[in-house]
């Protein structure tokens, strides 16, 4: 009986210290001076633009409104040029708010510009140092992929600088070339974060999902301060035979430099959507030389199962076809538990049984 009232009671009180937590944004409109982006040498955006979004725990618990998710997809536009006007990036926010819904079976776009997050903008930031998550983005994604996902991650203690890679001018992420740039993006924005003084430089990580995969994985080749990697259905474990112009692109996105997965020692994990056995696949877990390399399938799961985009339509419409809420969880789970273990030093037993329960 007493170790059921304890159990309740450090239930009550670790909810009730969770509340008292918010999640920050800040926006760093960064410059590589290292690299070109526009051609033309007067244009503001001819030295490379690095767009970082920083979501961070926050006590301050102020007076202004969480943001709208509408308020993140506007973000998108700025990623390329940071004096885009409101109004165009607000037309760009509803186009893909209107794809989303659609695809999602939704009522109306509107259900996804008025969603609110648990984000709040410009809070005070940490006064203590914290682990540090590096996200890359899938091919032409930004913050508004995994911004659910990033809210629970930072109220679990951790700081997460998304960062929303353009790729090659004009910024149209669509050739191979461009992940060599979107790889140089993360260890720009590893190196410009890291510096702030609430960042434990001995606790980085990295995570990605889709396209960001194959980015996190060469930069983790040469960065030695990277102390694990979690990749959300990269493109780093590549099965052929589905989509003949993308396996040339993989083909050549691999041979670009570095190549050589062998450099990766850290641990790794792979969650992985449910696809269907290739004859032929280019696996990275074959070449790299950490020890600890986990691979986790998500049962029936998809690859927009990895985004918040599908966790806000299950909150806006839990009765949609297609809509479980299992599979969301299981994914937090594992993120959780796999940083918990490598950034902060928790047991292994958590991601242990849940990659045996899983698998």
């Amino acid at each position: 009986m007493v170790k059921v009232i304890l159990h309740v009671f450090f239930i009550f009180v670790f909810s009730s210290l969770q509340a008292q937590i918010r999640t920050g944004l800040k926006v760093y409109n960064e410059f590589d001076p290292s690299r070109t982006f526009d051609t033309i040498a007067s244009s503001a955006m001819h030295v490379r633009p690095v767009k970082i979004d920083l979501f961070y725990p926050s006590s301050d618990l102020g007076t202004a409104p969480p943001l709208r998710y509408g308020a993140i997809l506007n973000m998108y536009s700025n990623r390329m040029d940071y004096q885009v006007t409101q109004d165009s990036a607000a037309k760009v926010s509803d186009d893909l708010a209107k794809v989303f819904a659609d695809y999602l079976k939704l009522d109306s776009p509107g259900q996804y510009i008025q969603y609110t997050t648990g984000i709040y903008a410009d809070l005070n930031l940490p006064a203590k140092k914290l682990p540090l998550i590096v996200y890359a983005a899938g091919m032409n994604g930004s913050s508004w992929e995994n911004v659910i996902l990033f809210d629970s991650l930072c109220k679990a203690g951790y700081v997460v600088a998304a960062v929303s890679s353009v790729g090659l001018f004009p910024g149209y992420m669509s050739t191979s070339p461009d992940i060599t740039e979107q790889v140089k993006d993360v260890l720009f924005a590893k190196d410009k974060i890291s510096q702030l003084p609430f960042i434990d430089k001995n606790k980085i990580g990295l995570l990605s999902w889709s396209l960001g995969g194959s980015a996190v994985s060469k930069a983790a080749m040469v960065s030695n301060d990277i102390k694990c990697i979690l990749s959300f259905d990269g493109t780093e474990i590549h099965y052929y035979g589905v989509d003949s112009a993308w396996d040339i692109q993989f083909d050549e996105m691999l041979s670009l430099a570095p190549t050589d997965a062998s450099a990766i020692k850290v641990p790794y994990l792979y969650v992985s959507s449910d696809r269907p056995k290739a004859d032929k696949m280019y696996n990275i877990f074959d070449h790299i030389s950490s020890k600890e390399k986990y691979f986790v399938k998500i049962a029936e799961g998809t690859h927009e199962d990895f985004s918040s985009i599908i966790t806000i339509a299950n909150d806006i419409k839990p009765s949609r076809k297609d809509a479980d809420l299992t599979k969301t969880d299981n994914i937090w789970q594992l993120t959780r538990a796999f940083f918990d273990q490598y950034l902060k030093g928790k047991s292994s037993a958590d991601l242990k049984e849940l990659i045996e329960r899983f698998n």
